[in-house]
């Protein structure tokens, strides 16, 4: 027997298949997830759709507050599929998805990526995506769980990327959340019936902008109480909750490992172009031409005047 061939012998074997067992659980575990997701699609009343970390907890503190009042529910965790309609069978059951693990157990075909949806109702939730992809940076470097860094196929914390590494990752980039977009604005015209709702859009008109949600999930709330919903959700609020009780609105996430660290707090910071805190100039600029260039205009994010007007003033202080 050669070197070599003792070299690779019981260790090497062993470690292979120890690493072969690993990677084997790890596709069982992401298609059982897609498997679950799946099931919450087609028996749920409405979807939203959103990329991680595009402030869709704002959206569901709202959203579980205007339920809460409006059937008469007693306060308890945030809507999550039929959670709340376990409760009061009026509440309609709405699956949030990131659309995370349903690839793994519905495999694309024919380049029909959002085939599972088309007979769904789905809100689809936007947000620049240089915003989404800094607030998940953040998300990354200070609340994921290993085992979904691992499960996801993101780089592990050990690896010590900068933010700008972690923009340009892709698996975890710009120009994959850009891609990602594209697609699902092509296949909302497959969908039975959907509405595109920008995060920017709802910041600076929340009230009018939540009323719109609450239409299309057709709750028929009174406006006194969509205004409730929208006081009691406000970036101020959700934030001092989030401090004082040292949880995020979120029960899948971590517990604040620091509360006096802003920028790992779920309630970050809730701007418009707030990116810039975190980029140089040519930085930013770099990043905006990636977006403008692969991203489509249809959602307006190539010249958004709140970016410049935002930078302009900064540059000033």
């Amino acid at each position: 027997m050669s070197k070599q061939a003792t070299t690779s012998g019981p260790e090497t074997t062993e470690g292979y298949l120890s690493a072969l067992s690993t990677r084997y659980m790890m596709c069982k575990e992401q298609r059982r997830r897609g498997k679950q997701e799946l099931k919450r699609i087609n028996n749920s009343n409405f979807v939203i759709f959103s990329q991680g970390n595009s402030g869709r907890t704002w959206l569901r503190v709202m959203l579980t507050r205007l339920i809460e009042q409006h059937y008469g529910l007693e306060s308890g965790p945030l809507i999550d599929f039929d959670n709340l309609h376990k409760f009061d069978g009026r509440v309609p059951k709405i699956a949030f998805t990131h659309n995370r693990w349903l690839p793994y157990f519905k495999k694309e075909r024919n380049q029909r990526e959002c085939e599972p949806y088309y007979s769904s109702s789905v809100l689809i939730w936007v947000r620049n995506p240089l915003d989404t992809c800094v607030s998940q940076y953040f998300q990354w470097l200070h609340r994921s769980k290993d085992e979904n860094l691992r499960l996801k196929g993101w780089p592990s914390r050990d690896c010590g990327l900068s933010l700008k590494e972690f923009l340009l990752h892709p698996e975890t980039g710009v120009e994959r959340l850009c891609r990602e977009l594209n697609i699902w604005l092509r296949e909302s015209e497959k969908i039975n019936r959907t509405i595109i709702v920008r995060y920017e859009d709802m910041l600076k008109d929340s009230t009018n902008g939540f009323d719109q949600i609450v239409s299309f999930l057709k709750f028929g709330a009174p406006r006194q109480l969509i205004e409730e919903a929208v006081n009691f959700g406000s970036f101020e609020n959700m934030r001092l909750r989030e401090v004082a009780t040292k949880q995020a609105p979120n029960t899948s996430t971590l517990e604040v490992a620091n509360v006096n660290t802003s920028d790992a707090l779920k309630a970050r910071r809730a701007q418009i172009g707030g990116y810039s805190n975190y980029l140089s100039p040519s930085e930013c600029d770099y990043f905006e031409k990636i977006v403008a260039a692969q991203l489509s205009p249809d959602f307006g994010y190539s010249e958004l005047p709140e970016i410049s007007q935002f930078r302009r003033r900064e540059s000033v202080n």
